[in-house]
């Protein structure tokens, strides 16, 4: 009886090593482009750096910094998100987080900001009014 005791606190203690924390969030994922603060004359795509443990990512896009107007918020399991719907000339900020499939998420990444500038509306050059 006395050799068994030894032999099941060993198991346990290396069952106790083996497996990993409950919960664990996986890594705030870090923007790549576009870089914050360039203006574009047509939503640009956004993209990050993969983390290791994301079944997907959490995208949202906002006209103000503080996303209380939120104009896109979407699940994708690539790094990268745009956006189809028009947009008004503005500021507007992005950020995404990790989810790792199993109810953990990152925190949110940092946003980033970009300027949409659809410049002024076009000239009809040709035909000639009434033409």
């Amino acid at each position: 009886m006395q050799l068994k005791s030894p032999i099941i606190v060993a198991a346990l203690a290396v069952a106790l090593f083996v497996v990993s924390p409950a919960g664990s969030a996986p890594p705030v994922p870090t923007h790549v482009s576009p870089a914050n603060g360039l203006s574009f004359d047509g939503v640009p795509a956004m993209s990050w750096d993969g983390v290791a443990g994301a079944y997907r990512y959490e995208f949202q896009l906002s006209a103000d910094a503080g996303f209380n107007s939120t104009q896109a918020s979407f699940f994708t399991r690539n790094t990268r998100a745009t956006f189809n719907e028009m947009l008004t000339n503005g500021t507007y900020w992005w950020r995404v987080r990790a989810d790792d499939g199993a109810g953990s998420v990152s925190a949110w990444s940092t946003p980033t900001s970009f300027v949409l500038n659809w410049g002024s509306a076009t000239t009809l050059n040709a035909p000639a009014n009434g033409a």
